[in-house]
């Protein structure tokens, strides 16, 4: 177009030269080609420049997304890093203060060791018409297992560890008053390291008709948090590589709120003997299903007492229920004492425990506990 009506105005150029006559109109044509001329060249500049304007702002957008995204992944990466720094650091660490404790205990067994030899030796020393003198009296720690039911065979697939003390009076103090006073009283670590290590040869000898069978632990916070104790734990772990896989650490909800940094390193530590973990006494509300998986949570235990209010199962546990398996977790009704509970089990959980399917047994072992845990004060 601006090239015809160049072209106009060119003719009309020459036509004013060569002709003598009226010669107004050819000009006021070719002037005003020339001015449609320009104002094609206008438009088209225009057009370029609004063209070249889109496209540097697609550029732009595209430059910031481009940072964006580089932000958002050098930030994980440092992160990453600083983190991977940090549990080299937290290994290192780890390591030295588990050969400091291997250390002591070697020096100890060698302590009780050389006691025990001079006892034997004194024993034997002593005349025949000598009475030994009476043994004192000690507190005796008693490991009971609580049947774990599979309601779809109605046969006992795991076992609870539970544990109750047998005072130098003869009182017997149950689970629920033992866990609760050697909380308060700062036994608990001391305690679950005991248990655990009595537990383990039980779970090998159980694991013997059932290579699948799972030994379920109670474990506290402040062992978790206590670095001397979790190493005697996961020692005991690591020792017990065989059979590492059928150990489940009970910690109840409670507990779980109440751990610090130290306390979720301390579960990560357990995870990595390749034992898992098991919440129990699990409210409706507040838990992170994601976050628990990250833990090593497999199992989650419900009190049968919370679930039934009187007229069925409430519909916020039937949901509760249906988002836990979606991320894969093994639900337990534990504490079911009637018939009702039990009736209503089989909505909620595959697995089932407590007085009405089978009482907790006492296991027969030498748990004497003497002056190694002065358990008097949990009575």
């Amino acid at each position: 177009m601006t090239a015809a009506l160049s072209g106009i105005a060119f003719v009309c150029g020459i036509f004013v030269l060569l002709t003598t006559g009226q010669q107004t109109p050819a000009l006021v044509a070719a002037i005003f080609c020339l001015a449609l001329g320009q104002v094609f060249i206008a438009m088209n500049a225009q057009s370029r420049d609004a063209s070249i304007a889109e496209e540097l702002h697609m550029l732009n957008q595209q430059h910031l997304l481009n940072d964006r995204k580089y932000a958002e992944t050098f930030a994980p990466a440092n992160l990453f890093d600083t983190e991977i720094t940090d549990l080299k650091r937290r290994s290192r660490r780890f390591e030295t203060d588990l050969d400091e404790i291997r250390a002591a205990s070697r020096m100890q067994f060698q302590e009780i060791t050389k006691r025990y030899e001079q006892a034997t030796a004194n024993i034997a020393a002593r005349p025949a018409a000598e009475p030994a003198p009476a043994a004192p009296l000690r507190e005796q720690l008693n490991i009971l297992l609580q049947p774990i039911i599979d309601l779809s065979s109605n046969a006992t697939a795991h076992y609870r560890t539970r544990f109750s003390i047998t005072a130098s009076d003869g009182r017997e103090i149950d689970f629920e008053k033992l866990v609760v006073n050697a909380d308060r009283g700062g036994l608990r670590p001391g305690l679950d390291v005991h248990v655990t290590n009595n537990a383990i040869p039980l779970l090998r000898r159980l694991r013997v008709k059932n290579p699948d069978m799972k030994m379920f632990i109670p474990i506290g916070a402040a062992t978790l948090t206590s670095e001397k104790s979790l190493a005697m734990v996961t020692d005991a772990l690591s020792g017990a590589r065989d059979v590492a896989a059928g150990i489940v650490f009970e910690l109840s909800h409670g507990d779980l709120g109440r751990l610090n940094e130290a306390g979720v390193t301390g579960l990560a530590s357990i995870a990595r003997m390749g034992a898992t973990m098991a919440l129990m006494n699990a409210s409706v509300g507040g838990l992170d299903f994601a976050s628990l998986r990250h833990l090593g949570v497999k199992f989650i235990g419900i009190d049968a007492n919370s679930v039934d209010s009187g007229v069925g199962v409430a519909s916020t546990w039937l949901e509760f229920v249906q988002i836990a398996r979606g991320y894969q977790f093994q639900i337990i009704l534990t504490d079911v004492i009637n018939s009702k509970q039990a009736a209503s089990s089989a909505q909620i959980a595959r697995f089932v425990s407590g007085p009405f399917f089978a009482p907790a047994r006492k296991v027969k072992f030498n748990a004497g506990l003497g002056a190694q845990f002065d358990l008097s004060a949990a009575a």
